[in-house]
Formats: structure tokens, sequence, C-alpha cells
């Protein structure tokens, strides 16, 4: 029997070219617990027992940690944002007789290094020149407790969604909604609002979504069920942002104020938006301080 040539050559080719597109775009990693191999490692960042400690007792000092790889952060020839879902256990820990700061920021950032950066109140993110420039190509969302005035800081414990700044364009005392999402806002933030105190030495879940020009930022103590409403939920394009690479990661830093800031564990992925179910956030080390 003669074949006929399929009525539909162009389309075939294009499906076929978009899915190779879509496989070479694809990024998915799962760490629990981290090898030398899985991070590159700048300043005082190191690894202790497979946990990414990005800060130690040093005063005054940077620590940044990203993804070995850039990955792709727009579609091919497009200024179409890559959509992703990212999550990390983090814990922010005092040091006995010393006063605590500052915090932490996952990051996309157009360069490996911390040239750039400053440590204190800058958190390792950007300094006192480059804060505000639009040609700095950086996105964060920083998990802060000191609260600094320069940049408009709402509390000493908050979480912020910075673009290009350390003044963010959103930001929310640290915390979650325990409610079901049945009541309205204003109940369930009269009601249900659950606050938590970044630097207590506890393990906190985080979950980071990128998706239809919008973010949503979410945090609970780990080992607890994903909140329904997030803390934080902007709308947010970032094309002008990101370049077509990007580098993913974490920094943070201490001034005169110093304390520990750790990496647990870490999620990420731009195709599959359940993979933090990889997580594993059972039976985690324990950074609280003993009580007095």
């Amino acid at each position: 029997m003669k074949r006929h040539p399929h009525p539909y050559p162009l389309l075939l080719l294009i499906i076929s070219i978009s899915t190779l597109f879509e496989s070479a775009s694809a990024v998915d990693f799962v760490f629990n617990g981290f090898n030398s191999s899985d991070v590159l490692l700048y300043g005082v960042a190191g690894l202790e027992s497979r946990i990414l400690t990005l800060t130690n007792h040093t005063s005054f000092a940077i620590g940044r940690a990203l993804y070995p790889f850039q990955i792709p952060a727009k579609s091919p020839n497009s200024s179409h944002v890559v959509p992703f879902s990212t999550s990390f256990i983090f814990s922010m820990a005092p040091y006995k007789d010393i006063l605590p700061g500052h915090g932490i920021v996952f990051l996309f950032a157009p360069v490996t290094g911390i040239e750039g950066a400053a440590s204190s109140q800058h958190l390792g993110f950007l300094n006192r020149t480059n804060d505000g420039n639009p040609d700095n190509h950086v996105f964060g969302v920083e998990f802060d407790d000191f609260k600094n005035e320069e940049f408009g800081d709402i509390s000493d414990n908050h979480v912020g969604i910075n673009v290009n700044s350390l003044t963010s364009i959103s930001a929310h005392e640290a915390g979650y909604w325990s409610g079901n999402g049945k009541m309205s806002s204003s109940e369930e933030d009269e009601t249900s609002f659950k606050r938590l105190k970044l630097n207590d030495g506890k393990n906190y879940q985080v979950w980071i979504d990128y998706l239809d020009l919008h973010i949503n930022v979410t945090m609970a103590v780990a080992g607890k069920k994903r909140p329904q409403r997030p803390l934080l939920s902007v709308a947010l394009n970032l094309s002008d942002v990101f370049l077509d690479d990007m580098y993913v990661g974490f920094t943070a830093a201490t001034g005169r104020l110093v304390e520990s800031h750790r990496i647990l564990a870490w999620s990420f992925s731009n195709s599959n938006f359940s993979l933090s179910s990889e997580l594993i956030t059972k039976g985690l080390p324990s950074f609280v301080p003993p009580k007095k």
C-alpha cells in the first residue's frame, strides 16, 4: 500500500523543535545535603557535614553559594521568562553573647563571584554604589533580621522581594497564615497569621514560585504542610531583569552583628512545580540555642 506523506510536516517540525527547546531548557535538581560538586562557593561559604554554611563567626563577611551551571532564564529568542519553582530549608542562629545579624538572600545573578557585593546590611547581595542600578540584573528574596532605614525595612524580622535593589518592592513580617483559604484576607490577617522569628535557629522551609508574571513566596516551619496562602504574592515582570542565562543560589552576610546562616536542603525546577515534595524535612539537625 502506498504511504502518503504526513499532511502536516511543518507542524511536526515545529512540535519537534519546541520539544527540543523545552528539554534543553529544563533544569531540575534536588539536594538533600550538599557535596562539593553541587555548588560554587565564595567568601566564607563552606560545607560542614553536607550542610551549606554561608557564614560563620567571622564579622563583616560574605558567603555565597551558586548552582555550578547557568540556567536558561528566558525562552530562546524571546523576552519570555521561564517559570521556576524552588524550595529550600534554612536556619539562621545566633552565637552566644553576640548580637545576631544580618540575613540570607535567595538570588539570581548574571555572573559568579561576589564582586559588587558588600557585607553587613548589604547582605552580600549588592553594595552602596550599585544599589538600585538596573544594570545589576539581579533578583532576590531576602530573609532579613535587621531593620535598616536606609532601605525602608519594615522590621527586623521580614521577608522581601528585591529587584536590582535592597529596597524591597514588597515585604512582610516573617511568618505564615494558618487558615484554609476559605476566609477573606482581612479575616485571615486578624485571626491566623503566625509570626516566625527568622534567627531563632529553627529550620524553616521556603517555597518560591514564578509563573505568568507573578511571584509567590511562602514559608513555614520545616516539616509542616505548605500554607495555602502565600506570605507574599506580587505581580512581577522579570523580562528586563533576567538575561538569557543566569546563576541561581544564596548569599548571606555578617557585620558587627554576627550569626550563622545555613542551607540544609534545596530543590529547583523550571519544569516540575511539585519537585519540592522530594525534600527531606524530617530528622534534620537542630541549631536552636540551648535555653539559659
